[in-house]
């Protein structure tokens, strides 16, 4: 009986760390993004929201992503002015790149740069090329 109690206990602990690693993956947060953790995704804003906790949501065309602003509207952004410059326009939005549980395309929607015409509207990427965006 000692031995069935040792294996059931051993795979038991090897799922316990298995799971305890993917939610550590998952949940963990974003800082000091680099150029290196990000994707390029291009699409033309289909809405613009905000979103809870500062954050601005935007959504695109023929994209089933979610894409957002980490606080954005603490950065000084202008919510109706952001509207009106980047709605029904392409842009270029540089998001998280991270495979987590729910988002095994490692796409989080968490965006780090946003640019529209070769402007740089909003940037959080250490060791840019463009200059990154401050309270």
């Amino acid at each position: 009986m000692k031995k069935i109690a040792k294996i059931w206990f051993s795979i038991v602990l090897i799922i316990f760390i298995g799971f305890m690693a993917v939610v550590i993956q998952t949940f963990r947060p974003v800082r000091d993004v680099q150029p290196d953790d990000v994707m390029k995704i291009e699409g033309i804003v289909d809405d613009l929201q905000e979103g809870a906790g500062f954050d601005i949501v935007i959504t695109l065309k023929n994209d089933h992503h979610h894409y957002y602003i980490n606080r954005g509207l603490q950065y000084n952004i202008d919510l109706d002015q952001l509207r009106s410059n980047i709605l029904n326009k392409k842009v270029t939005l540089f998001g998280i790149k991270r495979w987590t549980i729910f988002t095994r395309d490692s796409n989080m929607g968490h965006i780090s740069k946003l640019m529209i015409n070769n402007e740089v509207i909003f940037n959080e990427i250490n060791n840019d090329t463009h200059e990154k965006t401050s309270y």
